[in-house]
């Protein structure tokens, strides 16, 4: 157990559950405790749905995709049958096959000792292994994998994960106009965040700071609803897992888009294309992933732990599958507002990360426009009770 003096003679969960009776933030001690994050990865980011790709990505036989989590890695591949995932292990001595990213690969062949595998993660090739060495006992580990809008989500745990529509199914009728599935990624920016994984989400949860530390998104996104209680209890959809969150989101005037000028960067997607009224949407998996979506693209942000105080976030944007760069999109228009949005946030995240450091931090009580930074530590608490924590 975490071996924090407040942790040691209370459940984290107990600890949390007596913060949110009191509407008060996350006890510092929970930022902290490097033992507490190790089970915090385990118990909740590598026994959820996480995101590892788009599935234009993995489209041609031969293309994979890798993602780190914690210690944990994962491949995902497109083979002649399907998508296939397994674990990042070589069952030999346990080397890594590839670093975390997307590529293209006939196989997977150890660095170090150039034992091979399918794409499927069979067993190909192993040298100089004696005769009885039976190669078919020793496939990657299989992961389990789904795909949700077409966006690419695995889970590692040994259990079977909830299926993907019980979590997700909600908001089906809220992003299915956007036609996620039939996008492609116009690029990836991964963001360094000196700050534990949990103030970076709950800074993702709220808008109580964005008047004064984001111009850029202010000039199209209204915080005006977010301030409404009768918007928030009819807007707002949280499932009965406290993990999922989803709700349209309202722009200023006449905006259309989540842009500078609030007009759209690119060609419009889905049914907007066919005419379909104009509207912005969000819904979040929390911890591991949110996506924001736009008439004209699409973004999707994905939580990496790095360390009890370094996130690593990847954002991924979407447009059109037939838009073309330069004739469809500006891509420095097209990422500009998020591109700022969340480097603003890191630095708020990173200033916020030495400010719970301090022995004088205690928690504060939460505002009104942060209902969904009291979600999530609901879902934190539950998470952590599930985990026996």
């Amino acid at each position: 157990m975490p071996s924090s003096t407040s942790l040691e003679t209370q459940l984290p969960s107990a600890l949390m559950r007596e913060q949110i009776v009191q509407g008060l933030g996350i006890p510092r001690s929970l930022y902290l405790d490097p033992d507490l994050y190790r089970h915090e990865v385990a118990a909740m980011f590598n026994r959820s749905w996480m995101y590892v790709a788009h599935q234009s990505q993995l489209a041609n036989v031969g293309q994979y995709a890798a993602v780190d989590c914690g210690s944990e890695s994962v491949i995902v591949a497109r083979t002649e049958d399907g998508l296939a995932a397994f674990n990042n292990v070589c069952r030999h001595r346990g080397s890594r096959l590839v670093d975390a990213g997307c590529g293209v690969a006939k196989r997977f062949v150890c660095p170090y000792h150039q034992w091979a595998y399918r794409l499927d993660g069979t067993l190909s090739s192993a040298p100089l292994m004696p005769e009885t060495f039976d190669p078919a006992a020793y496939p990657l580990r299989p992961a389990q994998l789904t795909i949700w809008n077409g966006l690419v989500l695995v889970c590692l745990a040994p259990e079977p994960a909830p299926p993907i529509d019980e979590l997700l199914g909600g908001a089906q009728e809220l992003i299915g106009p956007f036609d996620i599935a039939n996008a492609r990624v116009a690029t990836t920016i991964s963001y360094q965040v000196r700050a534990n994984w949990k103030l970076v989400w709950e800074n993702a949860q709220e808008c109580y700071h964005c008047g004064v530390n984001h111009p850029e998104l202010m000039k199209t996104f209204s915080l005006a609803p977010l301030r409404n209680p009768e918007w928030m209890q009819a807007r707002m959809h949280r499932s009965a897992d406290c993990r999922v969150q989803y709700s349209p989101l309202e722009l200023r005037g006449a905006a259309t888009s989540l842009t500078i000028d609030g007009t759209p960067a690119s060609t419009l997607m889905g049914q907007f294309a066919d005419g379909l009224e104009p509207y912005t949407a969000a819904v979040h998996l929390k911890p591991m992933f949110a996506m924001v979506c736009s008439p004209d693209y699409a973004v999707v942000l994905a939580d990496r732990p790095l360390a009890v105080d370094r996130t690593e976030v990847t954002m991924t944007w979407l447009v059109r599958a037939d838009a073309v760069e330069g004739r469809d999109y500006d891509l420095d228009n097209l990422i500009k507002v998020w591109d700022a949005t969340n480097q603003q946030d890191w630095a708020l995240c990173e200033r916020t990360q030495r400010g719970v450091e301090s022995v004088a931090f205690e928690p504060g009580p939460l505002s009104g426009d942060e209902p969904s930074v009291g979600a999530f530590h609901e879902a934190y608490a539950q998470m952590l009770h599930a985990a026996g924590f």
